[in-house]
């Protein structure tokens, strides 16, 4: 089962940020399902995302939970992906240079596969821009966004799933992002 209208359609391979960051929401199965798009993790990120933080429900907002994917594996709304050839070997050893490894080996797979990657990175952001062609690019911001205009999510809602990104994920959108303001005006407004 991959999310709405997903069956021909573009495969967003997501960073270990992104993937954190949409799992911190407690809807990421939603937000997954209802993004016209299949979801993929290169095997790096799936190794590197092992746990988010409580948030505040605890009372220790430091105290966290363990990141449990394989429920979405198993149904259908992401799949892991791992190095499958040379150029793809290559294309990874080259980006790390730059990158971390949960990154480079996500803009390696992205290129080779005709992907798009989902990064917060602002270092992963320039180099996929400046490959050849470049690589298109979806942030955690935009995710959420289309998400809650898909499935017109209540404002008070959205203002909860955006605190429990930065709360449990530790994670806003930096200045720079297009959906910087939107963020923060969900965050920080009545309705």
């Amino acid at each position: 089962m991959t999310g709405e209208g997903s069956e021909d359609s573009t495969c967003i391979l997501l960073d270990t940020c992104c993937l954190l960051n949409l799992y911190a929401t407690g809807r990421i199965a939603d937000i997954l399902y209802a993004l016209p798009a299949r979801f993929a993790v290169v095997e790096r990120v799936l190794s590197e995302s092992l746990y988010i933080r409580r948030g505040e429900v605890t009372g220790d907002e430091d105290d966290t939970e363990p990141v449990l994917l394989q429920p979405l594996v198993e149904l259908g709304l992401l799949e892991v992906l791992q190095v499958e050839n040379d150029d793809e070997a290559a294309s990874f050893v080259s980006f790390a240079a730059e990158l971390d490894d949960g990154e480079a080996m996500t803009c390696a797979l992205a290129l080779h596969r005709t992907m798009v990657v989902a990064t917060d990175d602002r270092k992963a952001t320039r180099l996929c821009g400046l490959l050849n062609p470049p690589l298109s690019v979806q942030t955690t911001a935009a995710m959420i966004r289309s998400w809650a205009d898909a499935r017109q999510i209540p404002h008070e809602s959205l203002r909860q799933v955006l605190s429990d990104v930065r709360e449990r994920a530790r994670f806003a959108p930096g200045r720079h992002d297009p959906l910087h303001a939107w963020w923060h005006a969900v965050l920080h407004s009545e309705e």
